[in-house]
């Protein structure tokens, strides 16, 4: 049998799958069935993956939800804009599904259906063949139940010789807490929780460290505003001028209401800027190996009219940087809190590695 002939796979509806339509979260879109898919989908086809069908998606990725409702609790958010992919994994339909993420769209909906959410080094894996909303920072992302899940479907989709992920040794990692803004706007149940992992890892070797990043990480969310308006306006401007009527009023007051503040000239300096802190954050990961935050702000919301807050995970969507969302604690209501964990770009093998041994010793599942 081939490397991925026994792995059932859950897809985004904003990915195009040979026989099966591409909807978009729209009620307005073409529902004939495609005959190209993307390139990851040929891929991980040709490896044998199985796909069995596609996952609800938020309105063209953005941010009014569909009717996905959160597995852990129906009256909770299942955060989006991969809300379908990560109920789906949560509910066991399916073992792992493939998210993307723009701003937090995989990490968050994972770590709010208390299942793993990776988003890979930006350009790691092909995105020819899904929509595109801001193309500097969409990544292709994987939500699984488990870390080797989740290396197994790294090897596939980069072609290359599968190697199992060994648990790292902790006590030769570095690790910080990101605690600088927004911070303190996470729950304090959820930022307790997340302070005492940090004493646990230190209490096991590992090595803690300080990093100064506030004006950076600030400086980010503001750009991941700007820069995603700006390439979203432009990216479904079919939508917009075709069907702007039959858009969300949280659509069009949203992302493309934000891509209206730059023009061009405006845009490109912004482009500039973000690959600037980009070489500062790299400058920054020189004295430290994982850094630690909230996934969110604490468990998912109540009520399923907004998809939850994206602040934790927009600064890394923009710099590209991997990250993984694991489930190590439940709240005090029962719902999964996620907490989130960001290597230098390129380093996912070592974060995998690493997160897959503090699974092992602190996590569960709910």
């Amino acid at each position: 049998a081939s490397l991925g002939s026994v792995i059932p796979v859950g897809v985004k509806d904003i990915i195009d799958v040979c026989g099966l339509p591409t909807m978009m979260g729209t009620n307005f879109h073409d529902p004939t069935p495609m005959t190209r898919e993307g390139g990851s989908i040929a891929v991980m086809r040709a490896a044998g993956c199985i796909f069995m069908g596609k996952t609800v998606t938020t309105e063209l990725g953005h941010r009014h939800p569909g009717p996905t409702r959160n597995p852990k609790n129906l009256s909770h958010t299942p955060g989006g804009s991969s809300s379908g992919s990560a109920a789906a994994v949560a509910d066991f339909m399916v073992p792992i599904c493939l998210g993307t993420q723009t701003t937090a769209s995989v990490i968050r909906p994972a770590a709010f259906c208390g299942v793993m959410g990776y988003k890979p080094s930006y350009g790691d894996f092909d995105k020819t063949g899904i929509l595109a909303n801001a193309p500097s920072m969409d990544t292709l992302g994987l939500i699984a139940r488990s870390v080797d899940d989740i290396g197994l479907m790294r090897g596939i989709l980069l072609e290359g010789d599968h190697k199992a992920v060994e648990g790292n040794d902790l006590s030769k990692v570095r690790f910080a807490l990101l605690s600088v803004s927004p911070w303190e706007t996470a729950e304090t149940e959820t930022r307790l929780l997340i302070e005492n992992l940090m004493d646990e890892l230190v209490s096991m070797g590992a090595q803690r460290v300080d990093v100064a990043l506030e004006p950076e990480i600030t400086r980010l969310r503001e750009l991941h505003r700007l820069i995603s308006g700006f390439e979203f306006r432009r990216s479904i401007a079919f939508e917009r001028i075709r069907h702007l009527d039959e858009l969300s009023a949280v659509l069009r007051e949203g992302r493309l209401a934000d891509g209206q503040e730059l023009d061009s000239r405006g845009y490109q300096k912004a482009i500039q800027e973000a690959a600037a802190l980009r070489i500062r954050v790299a400058e920054v990961f020189q004295s430290v190996d994982i850094l630690v935050s909230p996934s969110a702000a604490g468990p998912a919301p109540s009520g399923l009219q907004s998809t939850g807050d994206a602040a934790f995970s927009a600064a890394w969507s923009v710099v590209g940087n991997p990250a993984i969302s694991l489930l190590l604690f439940v709240a005090e209501g029962g719902l999964p809190i996620g907490v989130q964990f960001i290597a230098n770009m390129a380093q996912d093998e070592m974060l995998l590695a690493t997160t897959k041994r503090i699974f092992e010793i602190f996590g569960s599942y709910s």
